[in-house]
C-alpha cells in the first residue's frame, strides 16, 4: 500500500518552464527592473537566521523542481554560511508546487508534516536533494532523519496541512510569482517584508553582490 500517496518523480528532468535562468546578468542590473512587493510574514514562518536580521529573503520553492534543487545545492549553503549563519540575513521558506509537477504537492506536505516533529529543515534539504521522491525515497529519508514514520504518514495522508500550503500559493498569486524558485529580498519593518522579486537560478556571487549592496545601504 502507498504510504503517501506520491507519485513517481519521472518528470524531474522537465525544467520548471515558468523560470527564467539568470546566469549572465548580475542580480544588481536584473533587481533595477524587478518589481518591488509587499507580503506579510506570519509568527510561524519556517526561517533560519536572527529574526531581527537587517535583510530578509523569502524563497517560493517547489520540491520536485531542478531550479531548485540546483539553487539548494550550488548556492544555499555559502549563502548560509556567510549570511544566514552571521546574523545578516534570515531566510524563509514558502512552499509552491507547481501544478505540473505531480510529486510537489506531497512532498510539501511531508515537510510541514516533519515540522512537527522539529526536523522540517533536515526534512526539506532531504527533500531537495538528488534523490526521487517516490514513497520508499521519501520514508527512507524520514526515517534516516529520525522521524516518526507512523506519524508522519497518518499526518500527510490526513493532509492536514493541505490549507496552509493553497495559502501560500495563494499569497504568491498576488505577489505575482508564477515560476520556481522566486525570492523576495528586502528589509522587515513589524512583520511587513518589503523587497524586490526575483525569479530563476541565481549564483551566489550574483545574490552575494546584491546582499552587500542592501547592507550597505546602496
Amino acid at each position: 500500500m502507498r504510504a503517501f500517496r506520491l507519485r513517481r518523480a519521472g518528470g524531474l528532468a522537465l525544467a520548471c518552464t515558468l523560470a527564467w535562468v539568470l546566469l549572465a546578468a548580475p542580480l544588481i542590473q536584473t533587481v533595477a527592473a524587478a518589481t518591488t512587493v509587499q507580503m506579510r510574514l506570519g509568527a510561524g514562518e519556517e526561517a533560519l537566521g536572527r529574526a531581527d536580521a537587517p535583510i530578509t529573503v523569502v524563497e517560493f520553492t517547489d520540491y520536485q523542481c531542478p531550479y531548485c534543487r540546483g539553487f539548494q545545492a550550488s548556492t544555499w549553503p555559502p549563502l548560509k554560511r556567510t549570511y544566514v549563519d552571521t546574523g545578516k540575513v534570515r531566510f524563509v521558506v514558502r512552499d509552491l508546487p507547481l501544478k505540473f509537477h505531480s510529486a510537489a504537492r506531497p512532498a510539501a506536505e511531508v515537510a510541514h508534516c516533519a515540522a512537527e516533529q522539529g526536523k522540517f529543515w533536515p526534512m526539506h534539504n532531504a527533500l531537495l536533494s538528488d534523490r526521487a521522491l517516490d514513497d520508499r525515497s521519501v520514508l527512507e529519508r524520514a526515517d534516516e532523519l529520525g522521524l516518526n514514520v507512523s506519524s508522519l504518514r497518518s499526518c500527510v495522508t490526513d493532509h492536514k496541512y493541505e490549507a496552509a500550503i493553497a495559502r501560500n500559493a495563494a499569497q504568491a498569486a498576488s505577489l505575482g510569482v508564477t515560476a520556481t524558485p522566486t525570492f523576495i529580498i528586502g528589509r522587515t519593518t513589524h512583520g511587513e517584508l518589503t523587497g524586490v522579486r526575483v525569479s530563476g537560478t541565481l549564483s551566489y556571487g550574483n545574490f552575494a553582490a546584491y546582499l552587500d549592496s542592501l547592507l550597505a545601504g546602496r
